[in-house]
């Protein structure tokens, strides 16, 4: 296996990817040779601290947001949408697997529920008609 060259990788990066995975290091799954080339490179540009607090504050925020965005549950018409189309899996399941695209996992698992939900609900609602209109005979 090759080894990386971290000083030449990180030299061709921009000011703020270099703030980045500085600022994020283990947590944002840098390897510590990459922090480590980061921080000498971000030394050797003289980067302005006024614009490292900024960057630094951009991820932060970007984090934060990604957090929220995956304990965000399904709303209400998501909710009704899902029951009553649960059963219709090729449409239902690909909404599902965006949202998990889109790091909405609470959404994603709500959504998976209430599909299985509608399942149930489809089946007492056919069953129910079934009896009332008299099968078996």
């Amino acid at each position: 296996m090759t080894e990386v060259d971290w000083n030449a990788r990180v030299g061709r990066l921009a000011d703020e990817d270099l703030v980045e995975i500085v600022s994020t290091g283990d947590s944002g799954g840098f390897e510590a040779v990459a922090v480590q080339a980061a921080t000498v490179e971000l030394d050797r540009r003289g980067i302005a601290p006024q614009f490292v607090a900024d960057v630094e504050t951009a991820v932060q925020d970007r984090h934060a947001s990604r957090r929220a965005r995956a304990t965000e549950p399904l709303s209400n018409a998501g909710w009704v949408a899902f029951i009553l189309f649960g059963p219709i899996l090729m449409v239902t399941l690909a909404i599902v697997i965006i949202f998990v695209a889109m790091g909405q996992t609470q959404k994603a698992k709500d959504a998976l529920i209430t599909i299985l939900w509608s399942f149930l609900l489809w089946a007492a609602l056919g069953w129910g008609l079934l009896f009332l209109l008299g099968w078996p005979g």
